[in-house]
Parts: C-alpha cells; structure tokens; sequence
C-alpha cells in the first residue's frame, strides 16, 4: 500500500498556539503523556501484527504512524524549544522514517507558529538599544521563518542592504533549560524500558551543546571562523554578519535570496539539478569535518539553500544559516575519525576495535566483534553498497544486525563529538535522498583519507 495522502495537516497548526507552556511541569506533563501514548499504542500495534500478519495490518499500520507523526507535531508546535529541534532532526530523515513522518515532521522546519509583533518587537528595540524604526530603514513585521528558539525577519539597512534579523524567542532560554532536564528524564526512563538504543549520551550531548544555541554571539563567531575557513571555495555562502545590529538575543546578517534545498520544482525551474546539490554538499561536510574539524552540525533543510548560478552552465552555490550548532573537534580526534573511516573501508576489525577504544567508545565487553557491528552501521555498509545514502530497507537491515550485537554486549560510553557527526551523518543521508543523490560516498570520500590530499590541502 503507498503511503497516504496527507490532508491532515492545517489541522496540526490550527489546533496550536504561539505562546509554548511555561513552566517545568507544565512542560514535562504533556510530553510524557504523548511520548508514553504513542509507544504503548505502538506496542499494541505490534502484537496485532503478530496475531493476523503484516499484511492484514498494513493499512491500520499506515494509519497509525500517520496518526502518530500528527500527534508529534501538534505536540512540538505547542511545546516549541527544544522539541522543535527533535522534530526538525527526524524530519529530515527521509532515508529511516516512513513519508507519513517525514512529510509531517517536515513542517516543522520553518513553519512553526510565529510569535506576534507586539510580542518581539520589546525584545529587539531592548536589545538594540533603539527603535526598529531608528535602527533601520525598512523592517518586514511578518517573520519569514520561525523555528524552534527564534524567527527571523527581512529588513534592510539605510545604506539600501538587505538583511535578515534572527530574534530570539522571550523566555527561550529557561524553556530550553527546563527541556534539558525532561530530555535527561525520559532518555533515563526510556534506558530501563529498552536496551538496544541509549538515548542518555544523546541527552548529554544536548546538554554540552545548548547553552551555545541561545548565544547569538557564539553563533555569529562561529559563522565568520567557518567562512574563513571555506573562503576558498565558490560553491558556498555564508551569511555576513552586522555586529553592531546583533547582541546575544538578535542576530543581523546578509539576508540570502535562495530556494530551500527540498524544493525540487524550483530548483528544477531553475536549472539546477539536485543530485548535483546533493554532491556538492556531501563535499563540503567532508572538507568541514576531516579537513578542518570544524563544521555546522544542524543541516536540516530549513537551513540550507541554493544560490542558482547567474549564468546558464554556472555552478549553483549552497548557503548555509545558523550556526547555532557548530561544532569544533580537536585534530587529534579528527586524525582518529580518519584513521577509523580507514580502518572501516578497509575492513581491518582490530584497527576499528582500538581506534574506537582510543576515541572513547566503551562496551560492557571488549571485543572486536562488538565494534566492527558498530563500525560496519556507522558508515560501512552504506559505502559498499554501491548506493548514494543509507535507505529504509539498510537502515532496518543495519538495526536488526546491530540490534542483535548490542544486546548481548551494550553500549555504555559514546564520545560525544561522534554523536554530532553521526548526527550530520543521517541528516545528509535524508537529504541525499530527497535529492536523489547519484554520489558514489565511497568515491567521495577516499580523497580525504589520503595523508598525501590532507597534506595539499
């Protein structure tokens, strides 16, 4: 059976409001209520499917998953924060999840319930130390993007530049505060109930990581230190940044006239072809993480957009925005990720088992079984398959091999730089498929494996 049309879907933000509940309990109550309900529904599902077959089951199973991606949208769009954020992750996995949640999660990209005017317009002109009128010569009061921690508006400076003025959300930061320790929670709860995935290093790593999404001003460095870094390359923008408009809440910057990177109708009037997208953007994460150990670490497709070229035959040009989540690994552990990719294409199980062990992943018993599984899921199969990214049926296959490994010896330590890659991993995976990559991963990535390359680089 195809996957449904959804028609569900205004009745997801219709139902929501701007104004997220505030407050721990009111926040924890809720979500434990939806996450709880859909995992027992889940199970009762699953034994049904048990009893009369999959088949027989295939539609109610069709129906429930799009139940479920509505509930979870309606739930994130009243909660926003932090849960957005989840939400923008999974949606972006085209490549795991089943279209009913990929197209519904989706929504969330961008598109979350906009605050008012009446509401932000105190926080920038605070902010600012002036009034929006002073400080500018045009401002567009209606957002033209709102996400999980702040919307963004159009203006234009009195010298006639266009920018775009990133505002974050009143309170944001003790809502973010307060998902942190739910997150914390249910990952605890969740690790007694199952015991294949641990969700609690993922937990631990939002928590490193959040402080720095709610800093305009860390977000804002991190995007000048990441176009320094790439100011060689003509097939990437980033978004300038104007520090006299941007404090710790507001962020001002170049404001980038591109498609989103899922559009494909557009990018097809265009002229441009997405598999050709798709390659350029796997080239430029493998130049971020394995040449310069630096990279943007949230490439979901609000964030990403296509620049076409100027003229016929040009090339297209990638923008990258938000650098809220930008992540810097020390080179010693970049030399180590490159020697383990090495390790894992060359099939070599000791030198995977004790490079893993050198970057910090622990198992309740050593052995090198354990993490050549571990190896093999994290970016193996996928570069022998001969296919452009990781699609539904690897990805099951991968789990139930995986599966079957960690439950005899679990994993009980993750390094938590490798979860933001992992993270960038599956991320440009989905997007490979919406794109319809044709990139050969192995072939792409050889030339960063080579000491020689990294030398010239």
């Amino acid at each position: 059976m195809p996957p449904r049309v959804i028609t569900r879907l205004p009745v997801v933000f219709q139902a929501s409001t701007s104004r997220p509940p505030y407050g721990r309990l009111r926040r924890l109550v809720p979500l434990t209520a939806t996450v709880v309900g859909l995992w027992l529904r889940w199970r009762v599902l699953r034994l049904k499917r048990r009893i009369f077959g999959v088949e027989a089951m295939e539609g109610a199973t069709h129906e429930f998953h799009l139940r479920s991606a509505e509930a979870v949208v309606r739930r994130a769009v009243r909660q926003q924060g932090l849960i957005i954020k989840t939400c923008q992750f999974l949606g972006s996995r085209a490549d795991v999840l089943m279209d009913e949640y990929v197209r519904t999660l989706s929504l969330v990209h961008d598109r979350v319930p906009p605050r008012t005017w009446e509401e932000m317009q105190p926080m920038i002109e605070d902010e600012l130390a002036g009034s929006v009128d002073d400080l500018f010569a045009e401002f567009d009061r209606e957002p033209i993007a709102a996400a999980s921690l702040a919307q963004v508006y159009r203006a234009r400076l009195h010298d006639g530049t266009p920018v775009a003025v990133k505002v974050q959300y009143p309170g944001i930061d003790r809502i973010v505060a307060w998902d942190l320790e739910i997150i914390d929670l249910l990952s605890r709860i969740w690790a007694r109930l199952e015991s294949v995935i641990d969700f609690r290093p993922i937990a631990q790593e939002m928590q490193r990581n959040a402080p720095d999404e709610v800093n305009f001003v860390h977000e804002g460095r991190a995007a000048e230190e990441v176009a320094a870094l790439l100011a060689d390359r003509d097939d990437v923008v980033i978004p300038g940044i104007y520090w006299h408009l941007s404090t710790r809440r507001v962020l001002t910057m170049d404001y980038l006239d591109g498609i989103k990177i899922t559009d494909i109708p557009a990018l097809e009037a265009a002229g441009v072809r997405s598999p050709e997208v798709a390659h350029t953007l796997i080239d430029l994460f493998n130049t971020m993480i394995l040449t310069h150990g630096m990279f943007h670490a949230d490439p979901h497709p609000g964030n990403l957009f296509v620049m076409p070229p100027e003229q016929p035959g040009g090339k297209a040009q990638i923008g990258l925005v938000d650098f809220g989540l930008t992540k810097r690994i020390p080179a010693e552990f970049r030399d180590q990720l490159i020697v383990l990719t090495s390790a894992i294409v060359a099939e070599q199980p000791e030198l995977i088992s004790a490079t893993m062990g050198d970057m910090g992943f622990r198992t309740r018993e050593q052995n090198d079984e354990t993490y050549t599984a571990l190896g093999e899921a994290f970016l193996g199969d996928v570069l022998r398959s001969g296919k452009a990214y990781a699609d539904q049926a690897m990805v099951a296959e991968i789990n139930q091999r995986l599966g079957k490994v960690l439950r005899s010896n679990p994993l009980v330590d993750v390094p938590g730089d490798v979860i933001l890659i992992a993270r960038v991993m599956g991320l440009l995976s989905g997007l490979g498929r919406s794109l319809d990559s044709e990139t050969d991963l192995l072939e792409a990535l050889m030339p960063y494996l080579d000491p020689d390359a990294q030398a010239a680089s």
